[in-house]
């Protein structure tokens, strides 16, 4: 189902209001039994009917990043609500089954496609979540953080900006930020989990 910013706002004004961000295709996750086990623990705090915000990422068991989070969630909560925000240029990826509604948006640049902060002002899906949480009534309640890269970061800034909730896992990722470069045993914790250590 398709949803104007507005009918999207207005479908979950009242509802609890969670994120998920962290490690994408290029860090993506270690140990999913570890991941799953945090993911398990977030979702008994969280009420019936509650509603996640996704941002598109594959949700692919043999690349596991923070797309297949959703996936989950969906496993484990049939009742939660999942509703994705994305640019309408990926509308060929299609929309995962899990999605209970999706907003297409065009207010992307080619610079700052998928998200991101520059000089303090978020764009594409970062400025739409931002926008969602000053609109609906209790803003986001709270995003959860999985390691994570750069974008990660940005969406940090504007997660402090608005005094919102937030819990950091300092996840183990299976790639130095490359997706081709194993992390290694011996590797430090900086290494191991990647740009957002001691950083969040």
């Amino acid at each position: 189902m398709e949803l104007s910013f507005n009918e999207l706002a207005n479908t979950i004004k009242d509802k609890e209001v969670f994120m998920i961000i962290g490690n994408g295709s290029k860090n993506q996750f270690k140990d999913m039994r570890v991941v799953k086990g945090i993911l398990r623990r977030i979702l008994k705090s969280c009420m019936d009917n509650s509603v996640f915000l996704y941002f598109g990422d594959a949700a692919n068991e043999k690349k596991p990043d923070v797309g297949l989070l959703f996936k989950y969630v969906k496993e484990m909560r049939p009742d939660i609500k999942i509703y994705m925000i994305q640019m309408d240029g990926a509308k060929s990826w299609g929309v995962p089954s899990f999605v209970s509604g999706v907003y297409w948006h065009n207010d992307y640049t080619e610079k700052c496609k998928y998200g991101c902060v520059i000089d303090g002002k978020p764009y594409s899906n970062t400025k739409k979540w931002v926008s969602l949480h000053r609109r609906i009534r209790n803003g986001i309640k709270k995003v959860y953080i999985f390691g994570g890269g750069p974008v990660t970061l940005d969406e940090y800034t504007m997660i402090k900006k608005y005094n919102i909730p937030y819990e950091y896992f300092p996840v183990e990722r299976k790639y130095k930020g490359d997706s081709k470069t194993k992390v290694q045993m011996g590797d430090s914790q900086r290494e191991k989990v990647g740009i957002t250590w001691n950083k969040i």
